[in-house]
């Protein structure tokens, strides 16, 4: 596979997965490997403005745990960034599409309430992931940075991909930011902005059939000549 068609893949058939194999821990090279390349990421003016911070091994069991326990307590979730509060009807109904597939493929019905609630229960322990990717920026800094933190994102996603190493963007990842703080030494001039989850996915768990559509390229992009 030349070049082109390796990158083309790597886009193409990169998705979400929502089950990891936990007893399989990412090398640590592979994880310097894969932050070293979504640190190529561009930035406004080169400020790379993000601050990243990777929980493995015993310091993300202890986060895993903790999630698990104010979950338990049915502590409510309360995210540094504020979560929206209404989509668009267009972008809700993307939305809405999108989590009736995930859940058909799960095979959990709306009235399996058993099968819900462990679903919420995988999201919060992180999908049993094995590394957790925390991307944090200055509270002083504006929306600009924010931007730069998203295309950080995107570089890591893609850099885990290469290296064979499978991904969820989660934002349950970032519900309990006390508890970030805690176990990861997050200082709080830190605004802890999004997550993501890193591991080798179990490919036959029906955790993992679901792979989100694309809107069309002309529906989604304007060429003006």
């Amino acid at each position: 596979m030349n070049h082109r068609e390796e990158s083309k893949n790597l886009f193409q058939t990169r998705k979400s997965h929502r089950k990891f194999d936990k007893s399989k821990p990412i090398p640590q090279a592979t994880l310097d490997n894969i932050l070293t390349d979504a640190l190529r990421a561009p930035s406004w003016a080169n400020t790379q403005p993000w601050e990243v911070f990777v929980a493995t091994g015993g310091t993300l069991e202890a986060v895993r745990e903790a999630y698990l326990a104010a979950f338990d307590r049915s502590e409510p979730y309360h995210t540094d960034v504020p979560v929206p509060k209404e989509w668009p009807e267009y972008m809700q109904e993307r939305s809405v599409r999108n989590s009736i597939h995930m859940f058909e493929c799960m095979g959990i019905n709306r009235e399996d309430e058993k099968a819900r609630e462990l679903n919420r229960r995988n999201n919060i322990s992180f999908f049993d992931g094995t590394a957790l990717v925390i991307i944090c920026q200055e509270r002083s800094l504006t929306d600009w940075s924010t931007m730069d933190l998203g295309t950080f994102a995107g570089y890591l996603v893609l850099a885990a991909e290469y290296h064979h190493v499978q991904s969820v963007p989660a934002f349950n990842s970032i519900a309990y930011p006390q508890i970030l703080r805690e176990k990861l030494s997050i200082p709080d001039h830190l605004i802890i902005r999004s997550g993501v989850v890193l591991g080798y996915a179990v490919e036959d768990s029906p955790y993992n059939e679901h792979t989100s559509d694309r809107e069309a390229l002309h529906q989604m992009v304007h060429f003006l000549n």
